[in-house]
């Protein structure tokens, strides 16, 4: 079904938003009438129109549901990119032990490989502030 939606979906937030809307605002009314409609006492619609305005109700209103989770979580993605790049944080300015830090909470790097590369990063980064041997003579 992933698949499937992502190929017929609208590609900007905004269609995806009015697609949404849309749906819903068939789903709904689709699934009153489709309520009202197995009630077997009612003589206005009959059970199986009622049980077809129901189907055509939920599965409009779940993909009015899907559309508008995936505008929310376009959204939050895009919020957290600016405040990542606000903030300076983007793959060229991190600090190298933020970025190992961020990949390992990612799942891009398991425990081993973690620990091994941030060992690695503490022994450079001690090799760096270590007074070289003309630094000891200037004191």
């Amino acid at each position: 079904m992933y698949g499937l939606s992502h190929r017929y979906m609208p590609d900007s937030p905004d269609s995806q938003a009015s697609t949404a809307i849309v749906a819903s605002l068939i789903g709904f009314p689709s699934m009153v009438v489709g309520i009202v409609g197995l009630d077997p006492t009612n003589g206005s619609v009959t059970t199986g129109w009622g049980f077809l305005f129901s189907l055509i109700g939920v599965v409009t209103l779940v993909i009015a549901g899907y559309l508008a989770l995936n505008v929310v979580r376009q959204s939050n993605a895009a919020s957290a990119a600016d405040h990542r790049d606000e903030a300076g944080l983007d793959e060229t300015t991190a600090p190298p032990i933020e970025t190992l830090r961020r990949r390992y909470a990612e799942g891009e790097l398991n425990d081993n490989e973690f620990q091994r590369r941030l060992d690695r990063l503490l022994e450079t980064a001690e090799l760096a502030e270590a007074p070289t041997d003309r630094e000891r003579v200037l004191e």
